[in-house]
C-alpha cells in the first residue's frame, strides 16, 4: 500500500479504529496510545496490505493485536476487562464497511432529537459530561436522566436502523 493511501485511510478511519480500541480496554488515555501503536504498526507493515485492501478489517486485526499485547503488559494486575473470546467479538463488531453512512444517519437522527434531548446527548457524549453533574446542571435526579439518556439511545438506534434499510 502506498505511503499516500495509508495516511488518507488512518485519517478517513480514525474514529472508528480508536473506537474500537477505546470500546476494547475501557479507558480512552490508553485507547489514544493504542492507536498511535497500531499507527506506526501499519505504517511499518504497509507493504503487506494492497492498495484495495478492506482497510478497516486490516486495521482491525493489527488493533486486537496491540490489545493482547496491552494486556499481557498488565498481566500483573488483578483486573483482565475481556477474555479473548469476548475481545474477538467485539473487535468483529467494528469489521463493517458502513461507518460513513452510519455516522451520516446518526447526526440526522440526532439533529431530528427535541432540543433538550439533543442538549442532553451533547452534554454526554460530546463534552464527556460526568451523569452526575449533567443531572444537577439540568435539575434532574440521577435516575431521572439515566431514564432519559436510555431512552434517547434507544430512540437514536432505532431512527439509525431505520434509515440504514431505508425505511425513516
Amino acid at each position: 500500500m502506498r505511503e499516500e493511501t495509508l495516511v488518507t485511510n488512518i485519517i478517513r478511519h480514525k474514529r472508528v479504529i480508536e473506537g474500537m480500541i477505546t470500546a476494547l480496554v475501557a479507558d480512552s488515555a490508553v485507547a489514544e496510545d493504542l492507536f498511535q501503536e497500531v499507527a506506526i504498526i501499519m505504517t511499518r507493515k504497509r507493504e503487506e496490505a494492497t492498495e484495495d485492501c478492506r482497510f478497516v478489517a486490516w486495521a482491525r486485526s493489527i488493533a486486537v493485536n496491540v490489545v493482547r499485547d496491552w494486556r499481557k503488559r498488565l498481566a500483573r494486575h488483578p483486573l483482565q476487562l475481556l477474555d479473548d473470546a469476548s475481545l474477538d467479538e467485539v473487535a468483529a463488531e467494528f469489521d463493517r464497511d458502513d461507518w460513513d453512512d452510519r455516522r451520516q444517519a446518526l447526526k440526522h437522527c440526532t439533529e431530528e432529537l427535541p432540543a433538550r434531548e439533543r442538549q442532553v446527548v451533547e452534554m454526554r457524549y460530546a463534552h464527556g459530561e460526568p451523569v452526575a453533574e449533567m443531572a444537577s446542571t439540568l435539575s434532574m435526579s440521577r435516575g431521572a436522566l439515566d431514564t432519559m439518556l436510555y431512552r434517547v439511545r434507544k430512540a437514536l438506534y432505532m431512527c439509525v436502523e431505520g434509515r440504514l434499510r431505508g425505511t425513516p
